[in-house]
């Protein structure tokens, strides 16, 4: 199973001010500016997404992050995490690392079981969404036809925001 898509870092420039008292606030992205970026980037990638939708600000202090959820296709979506990787009066520099939400790997691994199952897949609930991370393993609940096995998905490669997996046998 593989989720599209083809970029690796962005950066944008966040506007910063000063409060009433002189201190600085903390830049930050809001929400609809980075859903905006996310989505030019694809686009300028030649990956065009049905829509990106973030959930809060990103907030422009290293190492703080958010997930949006991308929507490639009405087979292919993904929840990148974007990190911000540096952040000063200027501006937010920040990265993406592809990951699925809860919701999208158990859709993901219904689709895969149906390929390879003669009956219907009656439910799937999987214990978490998938971080891109290469040898993550996430446990998934499959009910085909009354009969309930424990399988394990596991992340074999990523490369930009693609996330290849595989799903395993008990």
């Amino acid at each position: 199973m593989r989720t599209m898509a083809t970029l690796v870092a962005f950066a944008v420039a966040a506007a910063t001010g000063c409060g009433l008292d002189g201190r600085h606030e903390v830049p930050t992205v809001d929400r609809v500016a980075l859903q905006n970026d996310i989505a030019k980037r694809l686009a300028e990638a030649s990956q065009p997404a049905k829509s990106v939708s973030c959930h809060e600000d990103l907030v422009g202090e290293v190492g703080r992050t958010v997930q949006c959820d991308v929507v490639m296709s009405d087979v292919n979506s993904f929840a990148p995490i974007v990190t911000v990787t540096s952040a000063d009066g200027a501006g937010i520099d920040y990265e993406l690392r592809p990951a699925l939400s809860q919701a999208q790997l158990e859709q993901a691994v219904a689709r895969l079981v149906l390929e390879k199952s003669p009956g219907p897949v009656d439910s799937v609930a999987c214990e978490s969404g998938l971080a891109g991370t290469v040898g993550t393993v996430v446990y998934c609940d499959v009910d085909i036809a009354g009969v309930r096995a424990r399988r394990a998905v596991k992340v074999t490669e990523v490369s930009g925001l693609t996330l290849n997996f595989i799903l395993l046998s008990n």
